[in-house]
């Protein structure tokens, strides 16, 4: 306005301590005599669902192209290879035999990479068929748990889960999904440490959108810088030295599906904290509730 810049728009980041926003700023004159203006009008529209929307359904494309053109050839390969070797191996001197040996295990050890990989990619391209039942967090997160038990140099899982905790409307399979995703993932980057621990709790909170069971999962491992933290849950983004960079992008579009929130605390050196929020739904028989959080990201999609 100081240089007397009247019709424009820019788009504009917010960057506050739990995160970020996304802005679109637009101004306009405001009609006056030939004189001297009215005034000026300035809409502020923050966009950050919209933009997320937008990115998910872009990414969610590239998943199912990836998987549909990557997981045809993978079973040829691997059965030429295992055939290859089934035919040769007794047939060529004993260096050929090895170096054929080498050579086809390799094949196959990766043709089945390439297979999971592609199932994560199938699992964030795939929209989740809802089977919500009126699900106990606590048992679910207790029998989850007991898969990962404390053995010499491993991180121990500890459990601090509310009693009071009540049911809710939720897909099991999902929500087991979700919990073995993080849990792995606090593991795998504690990895090597001597004192590490995962902290998953669970409670009750009164938020502004009503009642909600809180999830949280806790390390004390090195932490994230605040870069990484901002788009940690973007799709083939990671901090690990291996992995698809999909597994927090699958659990963030799982807790979206259940009309909650998910958000991740960090510092590097302290460890980190990732809060899951899923509102208290009840489930009637043979019914599939859609929350306020799902209708209302259709909307804006």
């Amino acid at each position: 306005l100081d240089n007397d810049e009247t019709e424009w728009r820019q788009q504009v980041r917010l960057q506050f301590d739990g995160g970020s926003r996304v802005v679109v700023c637009a101004c306009t004159a405001l009609p006056g005599s030939y004189r001297s203006r009215s005034g000026y009008v300035v809409v502020f529209d923050d966009v950050t669902e919209l933009l997320q929307a937008q990115r998910e359904a872009a990414w969610g494309e590239v998943a199912r192209r990836l998987a549909h053109e990557i997981k045809n050839p993978l079973t040829p390969i691997q059965l030429s290879a295992e055939q290859l070797r089934r035919k040769c191996l007794g047939v060529v001197d004993e260096a050929s035999g090895k170096l054929l040996d080498r050579a086809t295990q390799t094949i196959v050890q990766q043709v089945e990479a390439m297979r999971d990989m592609v199932d994560a990619f199938s699992d964030y391209a795939r929209a989740p068929e809802m089977n919500r039942t009126n699900l106990d967090l606590n048992a679910l997160i207790r029998q989850v748990a007991d898969l990962y038990p404390a053995q010499q140099n491993q991180p121990a899982v500890l459990l601090s889960l509310a009693e009071d905790l009540p049911e809710t409307g939720a897909d099991a399979v999902r929500v087991r999904q979700v919990m073995h995703n993080l849990i792995r993932n606090a593991l795998e980057a504690m990895e090597g440490q001597s004192d590490a621990e995962v902290l998953v709790k669970t409670q009750l909170v009164t938020a502004s959108k009503g009642e909600r069971i809180l999830i949280s999962v806790t390390d004390n491992g090195p932490g994230l810088p605040a870069a990484d933290k901002e788009k940690i849950f973007e799709p083939y983004v990671t901090t690990k030295s291996k992995g698809t960079g999909l597994g927090l992008a699958i659990v963030k579009k799982l807790i979206d599906e259940h009309g909650g929130d998910i958000v991740i605390e960090s510092e590097v050196g302290k460890g980190t904290t990732v809060e899951i929020y899923l509102p208290v739904v009840a489930v009637a028989p043979g019914s599939t509730p859609v929350s306020g959080g799902d209708s209302n990201r259709r909307q804006r999609a």
